[in-house]
């Protein structure tokens, strides 16, 4: 297998595989680097949004940059075609890597992958960078359906994880905490190191390793960043119980330096389309794996008992739940985005549904959106039609906007005053001034 040291230049063609988060994040990136980058996606609704410059979910700066890199024509956003993966120097595939419902890995669209790239004939060699969160080994298995296709040899594979926070997804391109390169063969990550060295930093730590370590580096970030959440929401729940100072205990628990005092905030558990799908997707026995990640099934553990505990609180203070309005506020996973894919909000609400509460939802980043199709949850566009007639508020996203929240409107509004807010984001002393009894 030859390996050049030719860098890569901004004539080279990108490919980026994957309109979500991820791919439209670093097509936009690197098109801003004056890179020459197409952006391919199967859906045709979004390729026709996205060629106009409009954005098809809330990321405000992506949102900025994606408009002036089409305008100025670094970025073309295209359904795939045989010539795209032809000429592309290097392939980024960004493609959603698990479904949300089974957790198992989408492999029929890795396959597919592998039979786009490598049954094409090229010129020069091209790499692929498998930026998609995999199970342990996945790399290992595009490789073999790689070699499995007529022009496969002339692909080089790397696994390039992305650590990407959503609301933050440009400035987490732009500016990584670092960066990881998986290969089989250390040449093959050369190239991918040259490139970056031009687009970041010098102070930006790039780490070289083999496939599966780089798989596992993407999966233990998240499965630590779960046991984190699932530790503080334990605790919190105690705290609650309890009647202790949940604030006073984690500033006390932050100020050691081995522990900090980020990402640690108590809520609904966490949610999302990344931490508990990397929880189930690091005990995957798709490649063949045996162990057992014991900390992954205790963060999915403590994450499913945090929704039962306030079901319960609720019910202790509503009685039933048969025909009561209960208003949620916030539906979204995490504040101040429109994503409600592995929400918590979601399921605390379809699991109220179930136990025959009538529900009110509405999140402001989802005003016009009729419902979330998980559950069958209606929204409701009005706050305070939401509000109108509720025996309980549920606080299910710390959007910054429930902050400006005005509890005597509120108290006017409502049949009950009881509110759940997990996340503290309410003054209960200005509330409870007007009534309101915080479970």
């Amino acid at each position: 297998m030859a390996y050049t040291n030719d860098s890569m230049t901004s004539k080279d063609s990108i490919v980026v595989v994957g309109a979500g988060f991820v791919g439209l994040a670093t097509a936009t990136f690197l098109a801003v680097k004056r890179h020459k980058v197409i952006a391919v996606d199967k859906n045709p609704y979004t390729v026709e949004g996205l060629s106009r410059g409009q954005l098809h979910f809330h990321e405000p700066l992506l949102a900025r940059k994606l408009k002036a890199v089409i305008k100025s024509g670094h970025l073309t956003v295209s359904a795939p075609t045989r010539q795209h993966y032809e000429k592309a120097s290097l392939i980024i595939v960004a493609i959603d890597s698990a479904d949300q419902n089974t957790w198992h890995m989408k492999l029929t669209a890795f396959e597919r992958m592998a039979a786009w790239i490598g049954g094409v004939p090229r010129r020069k060699r091209c790499l692929v960078a498998l930026k998609s969160t995999n199970v342990l080994g996945l790399a290992e298995r595009f490789r073999e359906l790689l070699d499995r296709m007529p022009h496969g040899d002339r692909v080089d594979l790397v696994v390039n994880p992305e650590f990407l926070r959503e609301g933050h997804a440009y400035e987490d391109t732009a500016r990584p905490w670092r960066v990881v390169i998986g290969a089989r063969e250390p040449q093959a990550s050369a190239k991918l190191v040259r490139l970056y060295r031009t687009l970041y930093a010098k102070s930006t730590p790039i780490i070289t390793t083999d496939w599966r370590s780089a798989e596992l580096i993407k999966l233990a970030a998240n499965l630590y960043l779960s046991h984190r959440l699932a530790f503080i929401n334990e605790i919190a729940q105690y705290a609650h119980i309890e009647g202790l100072d949940i604030e006073k205990i984690k500033e006390g628990i932050g100020h050691d330096p081995r522990i900090g005092r980020g990402y640690f905030e108590p809520g609904l558990g966490f949610g999302g389309s990344c931490l508990p799908k990397d929880c189930h997707l690091i005990n995957s026995r798709e490649t063949g794996q045996k162990f057992v990640f014991q900390t992954a099934e205790t963060a999915l553990a403590v994450n499913d008992c945090v929704l039962d505990t306030l079901i319960e609180d609720l019910r202790k203070k509503l009685g039933s739940f048969k025909g009561k309005k209960i208003a949620i506020l916030g539906i979204a996973f995490k504040p101040e985005t429109d994503d409600t894919r592995g929400s918590q909000a979601v399921k605390l609400a379809i699991k109220l549904k179930r136990r025959g509460a009538r529900l009110a939802i509405h999140d402001p980043y989802l005003v016009g959106a009729e419902k979330v199709f998980e559950g069958n949850l209606s929204l409701q566009d009005d706050l305070k039609e939401t509000l109108r007639g509720a025996s309980a508020i549920v606080i299910g996203t710390a959007h910054e906007g429930f902050l400006r929240l005005r509890p005597a409107m509120v108290a006017s509004l409502v049949r009950g005053k009881t509110v759940a807010d997990r996340f503290r984001i309410l003054n209960r002393q200005t509330w409870m001034k007007h009534g309101f009894v915080f479970i």
